[in-house]
């Protein structure tokens, strides 16, 4: 197995005084708007009222998402990731051609002087896909099990 390392730089640190609001970790980046357009897809078209719309987003489908993001995850932090090639696919699902298998990465950040290595594994076979720790192209800590219809 190939491995690659990639420099993720130029991210703007939040200030703890915003992570430690309870309120701030279930909005988005954008503050409560919902998109569009989710991983290439239109996302519920048929779903007009925006306090459903922000329901289903917010609450079902990313509960607390700047507090994976932000406040245990390193989207604000510049980073190091090295891991299974192409380093930044969080399963082989995402790779062209399609990769069987397990991948892994480690990220590698400071807080303060001190390294932090945080670990991500992923599996996927074409039927069941699987991740947990903290994404390489987000920094974001996540966890995902999906089995087949």
């Amino acid at each position: 197995m190939i491995t690659e390392t990639v420099q993720m730089a130029d991210r703007e640190l939040i200030p703890w005084m915003k992570k430690i609001n309870p309120l701030w970790w279930l909005v988005g980046p954008n503050g409560w708007q919902v998109p569009s357009i989710n991983n290439g897809e239109p996302y519920l078209p048929d779903v007009q009222n925006i306090w459903l719309r922000r329901f289903y987003w917010f609450i079902c489908r990313n509960p607390l998402m700047n507090f994976v993001g932000f406040v245990i995850g390193v989207e604000d932090r510049n980073y190091s990731v090295t891991g299974s090639a192409p380093v930044l696919a969080t399963t082989g699902r995402d790779t062209s051609p399609p990769q069987f298998g397990w991948r892994w990465a480690v990220l590698v950040t400071n807080v303060g002087f001190l390294p932090l290595l945080l670990p991500f594994v992923s599996y996927w076979n074409g039927r069941v896909e699987f991740y947990l720790g903290w994404r390489p192209a987000s920094g974001g800590f996540g966890v995902k099990l999906v089995f087949p219809k």
